[in-house]
């Protein structure tokens, strides 16, 4: 799938293929959540990190990972305590309570999910 980007950030993706070209167990790929991670996410994820400064990014993302996790994987929301992104936290938490757990906020602002359930 083609994506249109500016000169700028064709140098960006380029240098950020380049720095990360070295570990075989990383591929940096380029889209829009949440088709990206439709198709290239892992089966399996036992820590997710999202910091995507987007209600709407972060709960697309959240639907095509959270299932992937696997029971006692480690997810951090980045910005999740954060007044200037409150509507990430009003639209994350009814996704969690949904399946039956929270997120602990931590001091840094950031909130921390551990999956205790399939």
């Amino acid at each position: 799938m083609f994506y249109w980007m500016t000169d700028a950030q064709q140098r960006e993706f380029a240098a950020a293929q380049q720095r990360f070209s070295a570990y075989l167990n990383i591929r940096v790929l380029r889209g829009r959540v949440p088709d990206v991670l439709a198709q290239e996410a892992p089966a399996s994820i036992a820590f997710l990190h999202l910091d995507l400064n987007s209600a709407a990014a972060e709960i697309a993302a959240l639907e095509q990972l959270y299932e992937r996790m696997v029971v006692g994987g480690y997810l951090v929301l980045d910005d999740y305590g954060w007044h200037a992104y409150r509507q990430q936290k009003a639209e994350e938490d009814p996704f969690f309570r949904s399946r039956g757990t929270t997120v602990l906020e931590l001091p840094t602002g950031q909130g921390l999910v551990i999956k205790t359930a399939a």
